[in-house]
């Protein structure tokens, strides 16, 4: 006999404006452009997870954890320093945004 658990899981990905809801900024668009290009720069910063998906002719989606680490750390992250790590905030990060 094979026991199965299922695990109610929230949304992953989102809009520019989902974002704008979900972190209370009316138009985040130079924040996400920074996100983006400190996720360029730093293509490991946020294994296993990955940061966003750029559509063509749609609006990219992103990764709410990946962007709510860096949206609280951003200062930190900007400076590169090392006191802070993906993996460590990763199970708080899943407990606050899923």
């Amino acid at each position: 006999m094979t026991i199965i658990q299922a695990v109610k899981k929230s949304q992953q990905l989102a809009t520019r404006k989902d974002i704008a809801m979900i972190f209370g900024y009316k138009d985040p668009t130079r924040l996400l452009k920074d996100f983006r290009d400190y996720a360029d720069h730093h293509p490991n910063a946020f294994l296993p997870y990955k940061p966003y998906i750029k559509n063509k002719g749609m609006d990219s989606l992103y990764d709410i954890i990946c962007f709510a680490y860096y949206f609280e750390n951003r200062d930190l992250l900007e400076a590169s320093t090392r006191s802070i790590s993906f993996k460590e905030e990763l199970p708080r990060l899943k407990e606050v945004y899923q």
